[in-house]
């Protein structure tokens, strides 16, 4: 009764379980718990051992329940004190383990025997793809992830998933091609300009820019030829773009192409470019001095506005390392005031001024 119980625990996929999902799992078992006295009596034993190892913790609000002699209706599982039980295998399922298709490692299964029985039929599902691995197509990491777990997040996103799916893996010592599986990154919106033509042939220029409206300012002035030199404009959308720049090479961008970034003049938008360039070192991406200096020139110092709301203040460097003196002491004084200058202070008038490729050698 107890190894069934601890089974029927450790397969239940949610962190509550009630008495009457237990006693379910045993009838679906064969075994009605008030047909037979003795098993009754053993099911209340067990689940109060359970108890009084921590393995069940009552919720406050369970109720009593005579049938059960007096036992709380509802409970908070702790797997991981049922791990730490460290039951041993049933032959059956250990000659089951030992089984398994190479590349499989069952090193972390064979010493975690409770863990086993949690995760055996997903790890059984995992076999089975493997076993057929040649006929298999490469699916998206949240395609397998549903397919093998019944759950799209399990691999990508265990911490909202049902199922840690990423777990498994890491217990079976599997990488996603040993599942079939690829990771594909979340777009950004994006104009090229004779970028892909020039590819192996030329230095290409990468802007990035943080602002929706900018963005399409600087695009269009880029295809319609009122701003030479640029060869691809990405929309940064703010602090998306930290995650979403792996898309880069999908477009084709290489780490020898240039890459310049152009945002707001405040915290986050100096905090969005150091973290960027952070993220993606081989890149080396650095600031658009040219266009920081020209909204500097024609705004000023003076025209900055108070934050519209509080942000968090971090560090300047590296972004003003790429400055000269004059326009690094501009833009310390407006952040350190609580201010900014929006990127929007460049228009589609201004950028008439740096047609011919006044821009770009500057970049």
């Amino acid at each position: 009764m107890e190894r069934l119980i601890r089974t029927i625990v450790l397969e239940h996929k949610n962190k509550r379980i009630h008495l009457a999902e237990i006693e379910s799992a045993l009838k679906e078992r064969g075994i009605n718990l008030f047909a037979d006295q003795s098993r009754h009596r053993k099911f209340i034993e067990t689940v109060d051992t359970f108890i009084a190892r921590g393995i069940l913790e009552p919720l406050k609000g369970a109720r009593p329940l005579q049938q059960y002699g007096g036992l709380p209706d509802r409970y908070t599982l702790h797997r991981d004190v049922i791990a730490g039980a460290g039951a041993p295998l049933l032959p059956e399922h250990r000659n089951e383990l030992v089984s398994l298709s190479p590349p499989i490692n069952i090193d972390y299964y064979v010493t975690h025997g409770d863990e086993y029985l949690r995760d055996r039929n997903y790890i059984l599902r995992i076999n089975d793809l493997i076993l057929r691995r040649g006929e298999c197509e490469v699916l998206t990491v949240n395609e397998r992830s549903y397919e093998l777990f019944g759950d799209e997040k399990a691999i990508a996103m265990p911490d909202e998933a049902s199922v840690k799916g990423a777990q498994i893996l890491k217990n079976l010592r599997l990488t996603l091609e040993d599942i079939r599986a690829k990771q594909v990154f979340e777009p950004f919106f994006w104009i090229e300009k004779d970028f892909l033509n020039l590819q192996g042939k030329a230095e290409r220029i990468v802007l990035i820019v943080e602002n929706k409206d900018t963005f399409w300012t600087l695009q269009q002035a880029v295809t319609d030829g009122v701003l030479a030199g640029i060869h691809l404009v990405i929309y940064g959308e703010g602090n998306a773009i930290l995650k979403k720049f792996e898309y880069i090479e999908t477009v084709g961008g290489v780490p020898d192409d240039r890459y310049r970034y152009f945002g707001d003049i405040d915290w986050e938008g100096i905090s969005i470019y150091n973290r960027l360039r952070a993220r993606y070192p081989e890149y080396d991406i650095r600031p658009a001095t040219t266009l920081y200096a020209f909204i500097l020139q024609k705004a000023g110092p003076a025209g900055a506005r108070p934050l519209r709301r509080p942000q968090r203040a971090g560090t300047l460097s590296p972004f003003l390392d790429f400055f000269d003196a004059e326009t690094g002491d501009a833009i310390r004084q407006i952040v350190t005031a609580e201010r900014y200058l929006p990127q929007e202070v460049l228009n589609t008038t201004d950028l008439s001024r740096f047609g011919d490729g006044g821009l770009t050698p500057a970049l």
